[in-house]
């Protein structure tokens, strides 16, 4: 049975052996994995930049605690080292790094490693160069999936659309077609089975789980955008038409102004504090221990500088610019792009807010306002300072052969202490990442319970309802509340890369997917060549590890 989501009208067709559906952060290890291993890939991107939330998302990295030694592929490890090689080469560059271990750039404490992410995007344009060279690899630019055609369990081809024009049209067909797309997108146009929101606790017997299942319960966006630091101020943002409504708005459940230096606590509708800006940090003091906003996603540290000419810049994906009206996805209000505009609209009224009304008393000053706070032009590879594309939290994801649940990767209360991986004898990946859950689109509720180290199963990679198709990002067979811990850069990192190797192995050997799944050995084969390739199956002290290392 042929099943088309959308009808669109092709001009070109483009053959391959895979295709990988979107340049976010997976989709881009999942094409270098596949031309790794000599399969003929095309790669779809809809924005400019391609890397998704390291680049065109403008993310910083969201990472663990034990990152600067382990816990992430061969690939993400030499990354990070390629990062601040690119910095420590800068002949001003001193590395004054005081809030984290390890030299970091923007000396921002989300992370150890905060940086520009036009410096990830050259890194990954470069990663796939040598395969563009070769014919290898065609890269599709400034195109997006719109419509794909399914023969029963097998995907024939997608269509994809222009970004700019909507006349000229491009069918691609493949053997296999990984979903790299942050929303999941050809899940829906193909008409398949998925899961979106919140499941209820009848279904997998999560703890946090709500009782009644709510697909709208999405994670909210961030328009991110960059702002500096300079001592002249600057001519505010005009005041937006939106701008009264979000400067009055209250927070559902927590009770406070949106629009203000509160932020939602670890649990239930608590609340903390985080002041805008270290008032020492502020005075000449880098190493001053405070936990402020400003040099929460900072990416450009002053001080890891010589000279006077360079000043600070931070990412703004802060509590009071996540936009949780609408959901993103499956909305029935609004669409994703009216979404993703009212999203831009509210970072847009908070830069405004903190350049005229946000109170100084943080850095010990009277008065209203930062007009010291510039939108930085250029930097994102946009003329405003937004970033390219919304920050995307939740995708669509697959109906799995497995799914990962809370049950699998909780930090239970009798734990000693949180070195206990969570293991599975099929694992192709491992992760850690507490489940962030920032208030959600219906219920509000947010959270941040603390996970074990954890395994991805194989089985969450293979759709249950599909045999050329895999998840390459976000759209794996998780919950949504694991889905909090699986979404950031290490993890989809990885999880590109199992996808592209998978159907590298598929094609190799003619073995499907499912077929591997279902075999012991063809599983302990695969397990085998994905370690070969550099990604861990286990963690250090999994007693699974001594027999599959």
């Amino acid at each position: 049975m042929s099943r088309a989501r959308t009808a669109v009208t092709s001009t070109a067709r483009v053959d391959a052996q895979a295709a990988v559906v979107g340049a976010s952060l997976g989709g881009v290890m999942a094409a270098w994995q596949l031309c790794r291993a000599g399969v003929k890939t095309v790669l779809t991107s809809e924005f400019p930049w391609i890397g998704g939330q390291m680049t065109s998302q403008a993310v910083p990295p969201d990472e663990h605690r034990y990152i600067e030694s382990f816990g992430a592929s061969a690939s993400y490890m030499a990354f990070r080292k390629a990062v601040r090689a690119h910095y420590k080469a800068q002949d001003r560059f001193v590395d004054n790094t005081a809030m984290t271990e390890g030299c970091n750039p923007g000396d921002g404490w989300v992370s150890r490693l905060c940086f520009e992410p036009a410096v990830a995007e050259r890194y990954f344009r470069d990663l796939l160069q040598p395969y563009v060279d070769s014919g290898a690899l065609i890269l599709l630019e400034a195109v997006r999936p719109a419509a794909a055609l399914r023969n029963d369990r097998t995907i024939v081809s997608v269509t994809l659309q222009g970004v700019r024009d909507r006349i000229g049209c491009t069918e691609v067909r493949a053997d296999y077609f990984l979903d790299a797309t942050d929303t999941g997108s050809l899940l829906a146009l193909a008409d398949l089975p998925y899961r979106l929101g919140k499941e209820s606790r009848s279904e997998f017997d999560e703890p946090q789980a709500p009782e009644h299942a709510d697909s709208c319960d999405q994670q909210p966006v961030t328009f991110v955008c960059a702002l500096r630091w300079q001592t002249t101020p600057v001519t505010p943002v005009p005041r937006p038409p939106e701008y009264d409504f979000w400067r009055a708005h209250i927070l559902p459940n927590y009770n406070y102004p949106l629009f203000s230096d509160h932020i939602p606590g670890h649990e239930g509708f608590s609340a903390v504090r985080l002041p805008f800006f270290s008032a020492a940090a502020m005075a000449g003091e880098p190493r001053d221990p405070t936990l402020d906003l400003w040099r929460y996603r900072r990416i450009i540290a002053a001080h890891n500088w010589q000279g006077e000419t360079v000043t600070d810049v931070s990412l703004i994906n802060w509590a009071q610019n996540d936009y949780a009206l609408h959901p993103l996805l499956d909305g029935e209000v609004r669409s994703e792009r009216e979404v993703a505009e009212a999203a831009k609209a509210l970072t847009r009224c908070f830069v405004h807010w903190l350049q005229t009304e946000a109170p100084r008393e943080c850095i010990g000053e009277q008065g209203y306002g930062f007009p010291e706070l510039a939108l930085v032009e250029g930097l994102l590879g946009t003329s405003d300072g937004f970033a390219q594309q919304v920050y995307v939290r939740e995708s669509r994801r697959i109906v799995g052969l497995q799914t990962l649940s809370q049950r699998d990767i909780l930090l239970y209360e009798n734990d000693t202490d949180d070195w206990h991986p969570a293991t599975c004898r099929n694992s192709v990946g491992i992760g850690l990442y507490n489940m962030d859950i920032h208030p959600t689109c219906v219920s509000g509720m947010g959270s941040n319970a603390v996970v074990r180290p954890f395994e991805l199963p194989l089985g969450i990679f293979i759709p249950a309802d599909v045999d050329n198709l895999l998840p390459a990002c976000k759209n794996i067979g998780v919950t949504h509340l694991v889905n909090a811990a699986t979404r950031v850069h290490p993890i989809e990192w990885l999880i590109g890369e199992v996808a592209g190797l998978l159907a590298a192995h598929s094609l190799v050997t003619g073995a499907a997917p499912a077929g591997i799944y279902e075999s012991a050995a063809l599983t302990t084969q695969f397990q085998s060549f994905v370690q070969e390739q550099g990604v861990p199956v286990h963690w250090p002290g999994d007693p699974l590890a001594a027999n599959n290392t």
